[in-house]
């Protein structure tokens, strides 16, 4: 696939449908998961792991880590183009970032930076690239500009790996709980990136409203929430049939911001499944403009404040 003069090359197009939209008006973070995975498969025949070869073979490449900053709206009708380029390839991983843009107005709609790793789909094991993976990899490798940086939330860290145990003292949350079908799969036999994110979407007006900032008084004050940045971590396969309960906690709150901790749990073994950390706001839904909390709810979020460490990767 060609390459363009800044070294990047085109994975995805295509245009915002009415139903990929969400109660705030734009495209829901999901989708951008769901761009972002399609996106992958490219990447995947950039390095000779085409589709026909990972069929007829027992190697792929699976997502570890997706890091988000989310610049503007996409609405529905917008044309979208994403661009990908390489950053670092590593024994086992790379690192790839996908710039999100409107293709109509030529404006940044959103970074994913997202680390990816060699996978054996017999042993369902890390494994190191092949050497002509690792030659094509090195090829395309190139910087990772501002725009892509981390503002509020941090790459190539996790939260600590905390039991479902340790959810039930303290100011956690139950924001989702439900089951995972054969439709939220991929081809490599576990649940698909989007669907991650798609559960911790579903359950934030459960976390809201926890919060002390219910559905009611958000529309009435015209306003809902909305994903600033945020990173997600996988950490153990989710397959079809399994049952899933995402806690969460708000870790830090300001005059416009707060931080919230998920943690998705299987809810038949307990094992830690992922996590993410977010910065969110509240938008106007007239003006599309971040605003302040009042006082009154400051003071109530602060008083539903959870204390939770942060671990750096190994």
């Amino acid at each position: 696939m060609p390459l363009d003069s800044d070294g990047y090359f085109t994975s995805v197009k295509g245009t915002v449908n009415t139903w990929e939209c969400d109660d705030i008006g734009h495209m829901n973070v999901q989708f951008y998961t769901a761009r972002a995975s399609d996106a992958a498969f490219f990447v995947r025949a950039e390095l000779g792991l085409t589709p026909s070869v990972i069929r007829d073979g027992k190697h792929t490449m699976i997502a570890l880590e997706e890091h988000y900053r989310y610049q503007r709206e996409l609405l529905a009708g917008d044309m979208y183009t994403m661009r990908t380029r390489l950053i670092e390839m590593r024994e086992k991983t790379l690192v790839v970032l996908h710039e999100l843009w409107n293709a109509a107005s030529n404006e940044l709609a959103a970074t994913i930076v997202a680390v990816s790793a060699s996978f054996d789909l017999g042993t369902r094991r890390l494994v190191p690239w092949s050497d002509e993976t690792m030659a094509k990899g090195r090829a395309l490798i190139g910087s990772l500009p501002e725009h892509a940086e981390p503002r509020s939330v941090k790459r190539e860290t996790r939260l600590p790996e905390i039991s479902f145990a340790d959810t039930e003292s303290g100011n956690f949350i139950e924001s989702y709980r439900g089951a995972v079908g054969p439709q939220h799969c991929d081809d490599f036999g576990h649940m698909n990136t989007q669907f991650y994110i798609s559960r911790y979407s579903d359950g934030s007006g459960h976390l809201w409203q926890g919060l002390g900032l219910d559905r009611q008084t958000l529309i009435a004050s015209r306003r809902g929430s909305v994903v600033l940045e945020q990173r997600l971590n996988f950490l153990r396969e989710v397959r079809s049939g399994d049952i899933l309960i995402i806690k969460s906690a708000m870790t830090e709150v300001a005059a416009k911001t707060v931080r919230i901790y998920h943690f998705m749990f299987n809810a038949e073994t307990g094992a830690l499944a992922a996590t993410s950390e977010v910065v969110a706001i509240l938008l106007d839904l007239d003006a599309r403009r971040a605003v302040a909390f009042t006082d009154e709810e400051r003071a109530r979020l602060g008083a539903k404040l959870c204390v939770i460490g942060t671990a750096a990767r190994t």
